[in-house]
């Protein structure tokens, strides 16, 4: 990232003022518009519980932060399929990001849930008296057609990032601090098909992320950091509507989340240690929390803890391919993740 002598805060923290003012006024308004949404992305993040606002650091940034911070990498790209429900649904996201140069970068991203092959049955004929009694105004059980639901969002981001010296102290013996700071937006359009009707809209996230780092670096990444994210899902009226007779408009819920994490070398374990802790400002009012060990940079073990379930996975690099594991525990059923990421 480049080095600037300003400091940049005026406008970054205006745009963290008007993210936490928004999430003040957030309500009960959504009515489960593009929920699908909320099911997250990444085996990575989804072993460590979701917490993953101050982390993102990866290709699923543009879904838990924008903000997130620039990847050493100049392209790199994250595929992920989850079969859920026992095989019902199907689960699938990819995730592309540009680093344009050291401190800028951009994303598209895709992400989709489709349930498939839903069987369609016809009115029963007769009154409930005749079809106790009558054979023929009985329902043979067998379907007269099939149809879909399937939810997609393709979603564009953008990231800029800066890094400048944070002078704590007096001016004789001062304290000083190197912070990483970037923000982002998203922009996505969400378009929904049941059966022979369709529904379609638009919205806007943003995201602001600090790090505070060491000067000291081990293997690309400084030996210590702290990350303070903010992410803001739906900041304009993301509103689903139908193309059926009454243009019947679903609303999304407004979210807010902060997070943070910290992050620490062990040099005598040859392995990194990040916790991460997320909290949700909106309605929910969820708290999230995620841990991870890297051992070498090459295998990583995780856990979490995510709606009153824990989470657990473990990753493997190799090169610059990545392969991470997710268990994901629910109350309606537990999901296996799996999700592969390369870059060049």
């Amino acid at each position: 990232m480049a080095r600037v002598v300003h400091h940049p805060l005026c406008g970054v923290w205006q745009l963290v003022l008007l993210l936490l003012l928004i999430g003040a006024s957030i309500g009960v308004s959504g009515e489960y518009a593009a929920d699908f949404l909320t099911i997250g992305v990444g085996g990575r993040a989804m072993a460590m519980g979701s917490a993953f606002v101050a982390m993102a650091d990866d290709p699923s940034m543009a879904y838990w932060n924008p903000a997130g911070m620039t990847l050493q990498q100049r392209i790199r790209l994250q595929l992920e399929h989850v079969p859920m429900f026992s095989n019902l649904a199907q689960y699938n996201s990819a995730h592309a990001v540009l680093a344009l140069s050291p401190n800028m970068a951009f994303a598209i991203g895709w992400i989709r849930l489709g349930v498939d092959e839903i069987p369609r049955y016809g009115a029963l004929q007769g009154s409930r008296y005749e079809r106790l009694t009558q054979g023929r105004y009985r329902s043979t059980g067998e379907a007269e057609g099939y149809f879909g639901d399937q939810e997609n969002a393709v979603t564009i981001s953008f990231c800029r990032a800066v890094m400048f010296d944070l002078h704590i102290g007096d001016a004789f013996s001062p304290l000083i601090l190197p912070v990483q700071l970037a923000f982002g937006v998203t922009g996505k359009y969400i378009h929904h098909q049941l059966d022979d009707a369709t529904g379609a809209g638009q919205g806007l996230d943003a995201g602001v992320l600090a790090r505070f780092v060491s000067n000291q670096v081990v293997q690309g990444e400084p030996i210590r950091w702290l990350g303070i994210g903010l992410s803001a899902r739906n900041l304009s009226n993301t509103n689903v509507v139908w193309d059926t007779p009454s243009q019947h408009k679903d609303v999304a819920d407004r979210a807010l989340r902060v997070g943070a994490a910290a992050s620490c070398h062990a040099p005598s374990l040859a392995a990194r240690v990040t916790l991460t802790l997320d909290q949700e400002l909106s309605e929910s009012r969820e708290t999230f929390a995620g841990a991870e060990v890297r051992f070498f940079e090459r295998l990583g073990l995780r856990g979490g803890y995510a709606h009153d379930h824990m989470t657990a996975g473990a990753g493997l690099r190799l090169f610059s391919l990545s392969l991470d594991y997710a268990f994901v525990a629910g109350d309606l059923a537990n999901t296996h993740r799996i999700s592969a990421a390369f870059g060049w």
